[in-house]
């Protein structure tokens, strides 16, 4: 039995898992073994459906940080290291943080005090994890786009199709056009195409009452977007029945901790003709390609 210590109890569930029950386990299984140990309970803090790659943005253990600056407690107890962090720069961090006001790392699992040669190795191996995790999705939605199916969410102008397979599991990405969508989309091509603006047309369509993406008002950057990127109503080629993926790679900015897109080379795009998808015919696209052109040459 170890002397008694006041111990913060941290728990998280990432939004990958979704389960918010996982957060009143953890909290169980921890207290549990502080009453096994002979230790008191100080504090209790939880981060809910934050991602364990995140670091400045999860206030629940900011929070258990800056109390550990305040001498607060002696012992920080998590159920295991993943919940602590999926980064190996963060778990160092955090760890750096206790040790120098003299607080323990321990977990449940381990049932011992967590050293820095352990948290390295197992950070190592939840960081390695996590970009295999990555790695297999991505994969999956580049043969999703492949087999002619949208790999991404529900854009303008369709809606979702339902099918199955012989084992009776949904098929996923396909798509039906929307009629009414449809009828919007190919009036804001050639209202663009006429001359009319963005917002001038994002007006006009909030001023007749017809919603928006996502149920919402329109907004001028729903319609232009960004034509390099494929984005935005009047850039969507699969308005012309062709699917472009992997467009973009995404990363995370080490100084910001927000994650940013670049632009991949074309020959890494999954780009597939879907002919059932066609909102726009060919005549009218390139009337609004050239006005885009124009407009960024004039």
């Amino acid at each position: 039995m170890h002397a008694s210590k006041r111990v913060v109890l941290y728990a998280r569930y990432s939004t990958d898992q979704q389960n918010p029950a996982s957060i009143e386990t953890q909290l169980d299984l921890g207290k549990e073994f502080i009453q096994r140990q002979g230790w008191y309970l100080a504090d209790t803090f939880v981060d809910a459906g934050i991602s364990g790659s995140s670091f400045e943005t999860r206030p629940g253990i900011q929070a258990a940080l800056a109390r550990s600056n305040a001498g607060a407690y002696d012992v920080f107890l998590c159920l295991t290291l993943d919940r602590l962090s999926r980064d190996l720069e963060h778990s160092a961090r955090i760890l750096k943080i206790l040790q120098f006001h003299d607080v323990e790392l321990w977990t449940v699992h381990g049932a011992s005090a967590v050293s820095s040669m352990e948290l390295g190795l197992r950070a190592v191996l939840n960081q390695e994890a996590v970009e295999q995790v990555r790695y297999r999705t991505r994969e999956g939605m580049k043969t999703v786009a492949k087999h002619g199916r949208v790999p991404g969410g529900i854009c303008y102008g369709y809606g979702v199709r339902r099918e199955f397979d012989e084992n009776r599991e949904p098929v996923r990405g396909l798509r039906s056009i929307d009629l009414d969508e449809a009828a919007t989309v190919v009036w804001i091509f050639e209202r663009y195409a006429d001359g009319l603006s963005p917002v001038k047309i994002a007006d006009e369509l909030n001023a007749r009452g017809v919603p928006g993406p996502r149920g919402r008002r329109w907004q001028d950057t729903a319609i232009r977007g960004h034509r390099n990127r494929g984005s935005g109503i009047l850039n969507n080629q699969a308005h012309i029945g062709r699917i472009i993926f992997n467009r973009l790679a995404y990363r995370k900015n080490p100084a910001t901790e927000r994650r940013v897109s670049r632009e991949n080379a074309a020959e890494m795009h999954v780009v597939q003709e879907v002919p059932s998808l066609r909102i726009i015919d060919d005549s009218l696209w390139q009337r609004v390609k050239m006005r885009q052109e124009n407009r960024c040459t004039g």
